[in-house]
């Protein structure tokens, strides 16, 4: 669908905008104009405008409101919306599905476990999101991750770049960890569910003398949260976390609080008396409720509508299956975190805790890189959320978890990281799927090549990977 007006209709509706001396408005290199997502108030701007100089949005606001001189590029949109650059507050990026991520509107993604050279090789393919990583993650001996890594290990036992994940078994081992996180670049740590209580706090607690957030995996019903975690939810919140994923260590409070996780109906006072400790800890959330719905029943979502992105789904195929066998013998955990989830959320809303948008990606199956924000989005609203909290979650309220007042937001002085969509997502949130146009800080992205990108990165890969099996068989 072509929305956008002919380049003669948008300038004489651009100079039908400024009337005062061109010495006095600001030279821009692009104005688009449209009805506008203020994510910081949560409301449309039904007139709306967007001026970028620079790579940065210099006005933004009601289509009265913004003047301009030079000669920009105009794009005038009808029956479509335009938006902040979208962030994805938990991924597990690799560099050859890099270019979905802005190809779907997400420009920022927050990286929850990945060596360092595999961060590297992300940022240096030059459609990829901006990343922000975490790098290895810290874990105890009895790590799960150890079963899947030849490089797992102690600060100091291999190359901070290839070291995966980082092994804690006291907060001594647990401070030097952090250092060598925050000596990498790292933009911030995360904590893994069999990390126990001394290495756990003395991480979290190092981590904020370095300036760098935290956030926890404490496990789940459905993964290893009553089985080898030692931190509850409410325990990592006041262990000073700055976000809890997947509302893990909720089934495991509950436990310790008396509650049964397998019961049929939630004990609501247990859960009320959760939601007031986490509301007094000021911990944000990022439930990944997308992921939840995908292992128990991808049906719950709707999986269509996202375009050239399904073309890379042949190649996950067989992650995805094994994915798909192991949440099959897992019906009863999975059923558990629902309701769990389901009952603590609300209450989180109503005390106004921190609510962010993160996808999982890819670990369930279906979960494209960068549909999968969409997803999200989609499953926030079916939990009650409106479409402009869901938008905010992906926007402004990613962007103060992650402490970046530049982004999340298209007001004056942001980084202008831009998407626009057909329709209206804060009607219908699954209009946030139909990808229209995007820049990343003010440059446009090609969305086909990025799309052309990824599928033959992955076919070069899997051609790789097909190579090596016959190798090994001969």
């Amino acid at each position: 669908m072509n929305t956008g007006l002919s380049l003669a209709a948008a300038l004489a509706a651009a100079l039908s905008l400024s009337a005062a001396p061109a010495s006095a408005r600001p030279a821009a290199d692009l104005v688009l104009q449209g009805r506008l997502f203020d994510a910081r108030a949560g409301e449309a701007v039904e007139d709306g405008v967007v001026v970028v100089a620079g790579g940065r949005v210099v006005c933004s606001g009601a289509a009265d409101a913004c003047e301009w001189s030079g000669r920009p590029e105009v794009r005038v949109f009808a029956d479509a919306t335009i938006l902040p650059g979208l962030i994805d507050l938990h991924v597990h990026a690799r560099a050859h599905y890099a270019a979905a991520f802005p190809a779907m509107g997400v420009t920022t993604v927050r990286d929850a476990n990945n060596t360092l050279a595999a961060i590297a090789a992300i940022r240096a393919n030059p459609f990829a999101p901006r990343v922000l990583a975490s790098g290895p993650m810290l874990d105890s001996p009895q790590s799960i991750i150890i079963r899947m890594s030849e490089t797992a290990g102690r600060a100091g036992e291999h190359p901070i770049e290839t070291i995966m994940p980082l092994i804690a078994d006291n907060a001594e081992e647990a401070i030097a960890a952090v250092d060598a996180l925050a000596a990498a670049g790292a933009d911030h740590v995360k904590l893994y569910e069999s990390l126990g209580e001394g290495a756990f706090r003395a991480a979290a607690a190092r981590a904020r003398e370095h300036g760098l957030p935290v956030m926890t995996d404490a496990g789940t019903a459905f993964t290893r949260g009553l089985t080898l975690a030692q931190m509850d939810i409410v325990d990592a919140a006041r262990a000073g976390v700055d976000t809890v994923e997947h509302f893990s260590g909720l089934a495991l409070a509950y436990r310790r609080r008396g509650g049964d996780p397998f019961a049929e109906t939630v004990d609501m006072a247990i859960m009320s008396d959760i939601a007031r400790d986490l509301q007094a800890a000021g911990t944000a959330q990022v439930p990944t409720l997308a992921t939840r719905h995908l292992f128990a029943d991808s049906g719950a979502l709707d999986l269509s509508g996202f375009g050239a992105a399904e073309r890379l789904a042949p190649f996950m195929e067989g992650q995805w299956s094994f994915s798909r066998r192991f949440a099959q013998a897992q019906t009863a955990r999975l059923q558990a975190d629902g309701r769990l989830s389901a009952a603590l959320l609300p209450q989180l809303l109503a005390a106004g805790v921190l609510i962010g948008a993160g996808s999982d990606t890819p670990a369930a199956p279906g979960a494209l890189p960068g549909a999968a924000l969409h997803m999200e989005l989609e499953a926030l609203v079916h939990a009650g959320l409106t479409p402009a909290d869901a938008l905010q979650a992906a926007t402004v309220n990613a962007a103060r978890i992650i402490r970046r007042d530049d982004l999340g937001h298209l007001g004056a002085g942001a980084v202008a990281d831009i998407v626009v969509v057909a329709g209206d997502p804060l009607a219908d949130i699954r209009d946030s799927r139909n990808i229209l146009a995007v820049w990343r800080a003010g440059e446009a992205l090609d969305i086909d090549a990025a799309w052309a990108a990824a599928e033959a990165e992955f076919a070069e890969l899997m051609r790789q990977y097909a190579a090596a099996q016959e190798s090994d068989n001969e």
